[in-house]
């Protein structure tokens, strides 16, 4: 396998699973999922991010979490195919491995990039500790 370093901001389309703190649907053992690398562990083994998802899910998300998800156009990035929004309710895990064996897809625009850490920052779910454990604070 070709050596390639992650960077902050890239994007990945990765297999999602609990191990993302993703819950694959019924019967499914991962959800494909574009996740934005947000930052790294001391160790660089961890990686922070943030996904997109496709819709807001009322049936987990309370109307109190709603502006924590930004919203997305689908002519912004090449690899979405209709609007969508990054969950920047609290940062989720990856690997290197992870990362790796899924498809590199872009970047995050710096703007794009600047609202989510901001929504991070302000969000509820999210701890100094845990920010500050990525770079982000």
């Amino acid at each position: 396998m070709e050596s390639q370093t992650i960077e902050i901001g890239q994007i990945y389309r990765i297999k999602a699973d609990e191990s993302n703190d993703i819950t694959p649907k019924a019967g499914m053992l991962f959800r494909p999922k574009f996740f934005v690398v947000m930052g790294f562990d001391n160790q660089g083994n961890i990686y922070g991010g943030v996904v997109f998802d496709s819709e807001i899910n009322r049936d987990f998300v309370s109307y109190d979490f709603e502006d924590f998800f930004l919203p997305i156009s689908c002519t912004k990035y090449s690899f979405l195919k209709h609007d969508s929004f990054i969950d920047c309710r609290k940062m989720k895990p990856s690997t290197l491995e992870k990362l790796l064996e899924g498809e590199f897809c872009g970047d995050i625009a710096q703007d794009d990039y600047q609202n989510v850490v901001k929504l991070l920052k302000m969000s509820p779910r999210e701890t100094y500790v845990h920010l500050k454990s990525f770079g982000l604070i």
